[in-house]
């Protein structure tokens, strides 16, 4: 027998409602790795929960499933930077170059261009230092990038600022 699917008035029963203002978790038992809740809602599956607290909020002002084009400021964004929460107070929208701000501010992805605080970066600061200096002796960027192991590109992106800016 196929579960029976959650409406508006079921949903909030897997949703710890707090204070007002506070942050409302969702305690339903399916999260994404990022700790959203999900959830099949509406006759769609794997919904994300705090989607459908603002869509229960603002009835027909956004669809059950995020836009495809990127532009449309219909993406769920949090203004208390808790994925779990769904307290409707705490929910806005805005489009996808707008959430990714927001993590890039909260310090939940890096920059673009990385540097040595990326969890990817190939070099250490010291390394990046030397090949600079390296580079101003001589040395070749298929040299380097055959000394410290990496491609041609991440040496070039290392000496011509595309990645590592933070390094002086």
């Amino acid at each position: 027998m196929p579960r029976p699917l959650l409406n508006s008035d079921t949903f909030w029963t897997k949703v710890e409602r707090r204070g007002q203002d506070e942050c409302w978790p969702w305690i339903g038992k399916t999260k994404s790795a990022q700790g959203y809740g999900r959830l099949d809602f509406g006759g769609k599956e794997g919904v994300y929960a705090p989607r459908v607290a603002y869509l229960i909020a603002h009835p027909n002002s956004i669809t059950l499933r995020s836009p495809t084009d990127l532009s449309i400021p219909e993406f769920i964004r949090h203004t208390c930077d808790n994925p779990p929460c769904c307290n409707p107070k705490h929910l806005i929208l805005g489009s996808h170059a707008d959430n990714i701000k927001d993590k890039v501010a909260r310090g939940r992805q890096v920059k673009w261009g990385g540097g040595i605080g990326s969890p990817r970066a190939k070099l250490s600061a010291e390394d990046v230092r030397i090949i600079r200096l390296h580079k101003k002796a001589g040395a070749t960027i298929k040299a380097l990038a055959l000394l410290y192991e990496v491609s041609r590109s991440v040496i070039s992106h290392c000496l011509y600022g595309l990645s590592y800016q933070d390094v002086i």
